[in-house]
């Protein structure tokens, strides 16, 4: 039968490593515990480690202990043990109390039973998965090789590089519980873009059960003004997310690391998008920035480490190289060459076109150019561009003898006006505007002086590169960002204008009149794109919708169930675009809600909000359009019920269009195909050139994988100086033809690539992961419908009403109603914030004590939804919810006494038989549980009386039969039934202490066994473990030895190498010096860590229950 059980509050225990008085003998009150026992202290439970007597008075004696207690698991206390009030040595006195209330129920003692066996973990085999089945995920075999790899380091050192949309939080947030489950790790810290938070915390909480809180000012605030100054806001909670740009703060690093010391055993850092701590690149040799130097020094600090990107290599060797050093300084060491053996244990690495190609589950992408064309010459679209053209030949011809560097920055600020134009003419009119008046401002002779060069670079890059979703920048009010815009444009202006700014300035003057003349006109005009969007939105979500100032084709028309995601550069153009698609839906039904708009301004509930109504379905929720900048293109999952896309404007950067693509185009996309749709004007060349962008960003997904960002960044650059029209067709062949040099090429491919798991072998690796959720489904026991009834069972216990089905819609999992807790008189009202995980979501991200009245409990289901369901709540092994209702169940005997733990059920075998039930747990250092089981000894039961040698246990097969006639007794609804008459009953509830003195011996045999072979498992596996650590040390050793030795000429040429480069050469040179200086102590003290870790100090029996098999026939 294989039952076991991982979480517990203890009722008792026998001691099988340790003698105990006898069950008949009461315990000398003055008895100090023997290290190994288990006893009771201030109301929890805890395991003895060391006991110091004193001679004088036994009573004196010193008790240390580590803490059994789920929420307290491995908290030390130091004890008088004379002197406490509740201490108590536990005993065999447990076996005792079974059957002292009676029978219990069939479906409760099934409920107890089950929920003891789904709570089981156990840390023999590194292939045996717990936590996928205690999660609320659809289970797919490709998600489970990060956890795979991980349970098989002795640290969880592991880089998750899969592609965009693959699920990377899923495969962290598994490693995390299976880490808890297993006790490797107690606290945890997750690292994100501030973008990121919201998404983390929710996917955390709602997936895995797991509760975090961001800290953040609000947090230390909150946390003083309960706690004063003095308290350190990391002590204050075990999981915590930060977002990277607070970790380069001392006022939330300090105290980060006074918790963290030089090494906290039990931490999990989970880092997101690590690509950023990598070194900057440079033009031979990266350098360290701040952030990797904050990291850098963190990072140590956590026993366990999960990386995440999807970009981890920027095409230098030694940045990446010291990106995974660290990750894991055992196996890599910064500057020196990645192994791919190395790499192979330490990272995952997968692309969405092979994943897609193999098992599906992702949609087909369709990227749709929409040409526009047969416009008038004349037209603004047109007319500007060319305009604009002229202007920067006259400026290029008046630049022609300044430096390269003046040259350069007046090209730049030719090409930000020009990404505005491609964007859309009311953002060209407003950037225009600042950048005529500062001209006739130098013009008309006034003195100005230009910004220092370091401003000049800031304002050219505010000009020509749209701020990052996570810049504080982008969270500006939008009057701040447009005041920010205008500064840029007017320091970019003045710094650009040139010492001869008065030789051109009658043609330039001119030019500048026509562009700002045609602008002018054209602001608050529906151009080319608005004119196809609103048509496109007639078509295919409501048939009401016209152009601005033209009369509805059908007013008050309602509107489809399509839902449509525009994206935008820049405000401006957002502005301009919301402004001209509400006019054009005007008076159609419910048009007030049919546009929402995410931007950088966009408060983190308002974002969630947007979110969820976005994902709800549309008869759900009126809102159908979604126009979005940049600052929606990371950290949102927008798939539920959308799959059409418009670029209205073309990113330079191609890492940026892919992004804007992964809203969609992504695991849980419930449509086969998603459209991505982008513009270009025919008769424009510039948009020649950028269509040849797009074109390519599929290519590099498509193709390419791993090499994406280093190409990314080199299509930005060809286009860094705009588009010139004389050189567009060179520029579109550029763009086609674009890919790495040769030598970062070899680098990429040889280091990162070659981890890449192609089809043939991830096909191999699914089969096998395939193997090992059967293997992991048989050991946990996990079935839906003894879990729901479980649930029921715990509710009416509690004097409440049990879950009840409701009517479910054609294909979706079957839906449950869950009783509203608080309604009844008398409740519980700590079940207020528990019910909070059930509550349909509030609309402004406010759970107050309004939402809490008003919202409704929503239907909960036991299977994944297909996609995203916001109607429903899956309830899981992990969830708040659940963990209270089981946790009735595994404080039985000890904080509840609700069961007797003992059952009478009959069954249609004629045979009567009896099973008696213990759990066996194996603890390492800390009272950490490295191993449980459920074991059973069944037996043909006979009345006392005719007992010639007491209870006989089966042999194994017949004791299997047996077990499988419980499991079948305790179903909710077994099959025959009746009921046993009083006189059986009376007779084995008397005869029930002596079955269990008579086959209490067999089992605490057969303890002695399981714990003797999970303890060689145990050992085993340290020393596989911790001989592997060494084996990687001393390669290592060798290979820095070796770079050591090369001088620092065969390196670098020292007389082209930046002087900066060359100081991060001698910098990690130093660092190899202290490492090969220090490995010795490696060797030493981290294989004997870890196979401390693996060797169990302590085990314990104790009672489970006892089960009555009674034929039907009597």
């Amino acid at each position: 039968m294989g039952l076991k059980i991982n979480r517990e509050i203890l009722t008792g225990q026998t001691w099988v490593n340790n003698p105990t008085p006898d069950a008949a003998t009461a315990l000398d009150p003055r008895t100090s515990p023997k290290p190994g026992q288990t006893v009771r202290l201030r109301t929890r439970t805890y395991l003895v480690e060391a006991v110091e007597e004193d001679s004088a008075d036994t009573r004196l004696a010193i008790v240390r202990g580590a803490c059994l207690d789920d929420d307290a698991q491995g908290e030390k206390l130091e004890v008088i043990w004379g002197l406490e009030l509740d201490a108590e040595i536990l005993d065999q006195e447990a076996w005792k109390s079974l059957g002292g209330k009676g029978f219990d129920q069939p479906r409760f003692f099934g409920a107890f039973l089950h929920t003891l066996r789904w709570n089981c973990v156990t840390a023999t085999d590194p292939n045996l998965f717990q936590a996928p089945f205690r999660a609320g995920i659809r289970i797919d075999a490709y998600q489970l090789e990060p956890l795979r790899k991980a349970l098989r380091l002795p640290r969880v050192n592991l880089f998750i590089a899969d592609d965009v949309g693959l699920g990377k939080t899923i495969e962290a947030g598994l490693i995390a519980s299976e880490l808890l489950l297993r006790r490797r790790t107690r606290e945890i810290v997750v690292a994100c873009p501030p973008s990121m938070l919201y998404q983390w915390k929710d996917e955390l909480e709602s997936r895995f059960g797991l509760t975090f809180e961001i800290l953040d000012r609000a947090y230390i605030e909150r946390i003083r003004q309960a706690g004063g100054y003095g308290v350190n806001p990391w002590t204050t909670f075990p999981r915590f997310l930060i977002s990277h740009r607070l970790l380069i703060d001392e006022t939330y690093v300090a105290p980060l690391r006074d918790w963290l010391d030089n090494l906290r055993p039990g931490t999990l850092f989970i880092f997101d998008e690590a690509h950023h701590a990598a070194p900057a690149s440079g033009s031979r040799y990266a350098i360290d920035s701040r952030f990797t130097r904050a990291i850098r020094d963190l990072a140590p600090r956590f026993e366990h480490r999960l990386f995440l990107s999807a970009t981890p290599h920027n095409g230098h060797s030694n940045s990446f190289s010291a990106l995974l050093e660290i990750l894991d300084p055992h196996r890599f060491t910064r500057g020196v060459k990645v192994l791919k053996s190395r790499l192979d244990d330490a990272m995952v690495r997968r692309l969405k076109e092979d994943i897609r190609a193999i098992s599906g589950g992702f949609p087909k992408r369709n990227v749709v150019q929409i040409d526009l064309n047969a416009l008038p010459e004349e037209s603004p679209e047109l007319s500007l561009s060319r305009l604009l053209e002229e202007y920067r030949a006259a400026r290029e011809a008046r630049y022609a003898g300044a430096t390269r560097r003046q040259q350069a920055e007046a090209t730049l600020l030719v090409s930000g006006l020009q990404q505005r134009l491609l964007s859309s003419i009311e953002a060209f009119a407003r950037t225009l505007k600042v950048h005529r008046k500062t001209m006739e401002r130098i013009w008309a002779g006034e003195k100005v002086s230009a910004a220092p060069t370091k401003a000049t670079k800031a304002a050219l890059d505010l000009l020509t590169k749209s701020p990052d979703a996570d810049d504080e920048d982008s969270q500006q009010d939008e009057e701040e960002q447009a005041r920010q815009a205008e500064n840029a444009v007017e320091t970019a202006t003045l710094a650009t204008a040139g010492a001869n700014a008065q030789a051109g300035s009658a043609q330039e003057r001119q030019l500048l009149e026509a562009m700002s003349r045609a602008a002018e006109a054209a602001r608050g005009q529906p151009d080319a794109r608005v004119r196809y969007l609103i048509d496109w939105i007639r078509q295919h979500l409501c048939p009401g919708a016209r152009l601005p100032g033209q009369a509805s084709p059908v007013p008050d028309a309602a509107w489809t169930g399509l839902r449509l995601l525009i994206f935008t550069e820049y405000d401006d153009t957002k502005r301009y675009l919301v402004t001209m698609l509400k006019a054009a839906i005007a008076g159609t039904a419910l048009a007030e809600h049919r546009i929402e708009v995410f931007h950088g301004p966009t408060p983190p509930d308002k974002r969630e909000a947007i979110k969820r109504a976005f994902n709800q379905p549309p008869a759900e929720h009126p809102l159908r359009i979604l126009v979005a900048t940049d600052a929606a293109r990371e950290g949102l999952n927008l798939q539920a019920h959308c799959w059409n896309l418009f670029h209205f404007d073309v990113p330079w950067n191609p890492a940026r269009l892919e992004q804007r693509n992964g809203r969609i185009d992504r695991k849980l996309q419930p449509n086969p195909e998603v459209f991505c749709h982008y513009f270009v004007y025919a008769q424009r060349p510039e948009d020649r050139v950028l269509g040849a962008l797009v074109r390519k960003t599929e290519t590099i997904a498509r193709e390419l994988g791993s090499l994406s960002p280093v190409i990314s960044n080199r299509l930005a650059t060809v286009l860094k100086g705009g588009i010139s029209r004389g050189r567009a067709l060179q520029l579109e062949r550029q763009i086609d033809a674009a890919g790495l040099d040769p030598d970062k090429q070899a680098v990429v491919e040889e280091e990162l690539e070659a981890t890449r798991e192609r089809q043939e072998a991830l096909r191999k690796q699914i089969d096998t992961l395939r193997g090992r959720i059967n293997d992991a489904r048989r050991w946990i026991g996990l079935d839906l419908e003894a879990f729901r009834d479980a649930l029921s069972c715990s509710l009416e216990i509690s004097g409440m009403a049990p879950l009840t089905p409701l009517q479910s819609p054609d294909g979706a999992p079957h839906r449950w109603a869950f009783p509203n807790l608080e309604a009844r008189r008398g409740a519980d009202p700590t079940w207020s914030t528990t019910l909070d995980t059930l509550r349909a979501l509030p609309e402004d991200g406010v759970r107050g004590f309004i939402w809490r009245k008003q919202a409704p409990i929503r239907p909960v289901v036991f299977t994944a939804p297909e996609g995203i369901d916001d109607e429903v709540v899956q309830l899981h092994l992990e969830h708040r919810v659940v963990q209270r209702l089981l946790g009735r169940f595994l404080a039985q005997g000890f904080v509840h006494h609700d069961l007797s733990r003992a059952c009478l059920a009959q069954t249609e075998d004629a045979v009567p038989r009896i099973v008696l039930l213990g759990r066996l747990s194996l603890y390492g250092r800390g009272a950490v549980r490295l191993h449980e089981e459920l074991l059973p000894i069944a037996a043909r039961w006979i009345e006392p009386e005719r007992r010639v040698k007491g209870l006989t246990p089966y042999a194994r097969d017949t004791e299997a039969r047996t077990l499988e006639l419980l499991e079948k007794s305790l179903l909710p609804n077994p099959d025959g039934g009746g009921t046993v008459p009083a006189l059986v009953r009376d007779l084995l509830l008397k005869a029930l202490p002596g079955d269990i003195a008579e086959l209490l011996p067999y089992l605490e045999a057969r303890a002695r066994l399981a714990r003797d072979e999970a303890e060689k498992r145990l050992l085993n596996r340290g020393r596989i473990e911790s001989a592997g650590l060494v084996d990687i040390l001393e390669d290592q050793r060798r290979r820095v030895a070796e770079a050591l030795g090369k001088p620092l000429q065969m390196m670098l040429d020292l007389d082209l190498t930046p002087v900066e480069e060359i100081r991060q050469v001698e910098s990690n040179r130093r660092y190899w010096e202290r490492w090969l200086a220090n490995v010795d102590q490696d060797l030493e003290r981290e294989p004997a860590r870890i196979r401390d870790f693996y060797t169990p100090t302590s085990h314990r029996v104790e009672p489970v229950g006892i089960a009555y098999l009674w034929p039907v026939t009597g």
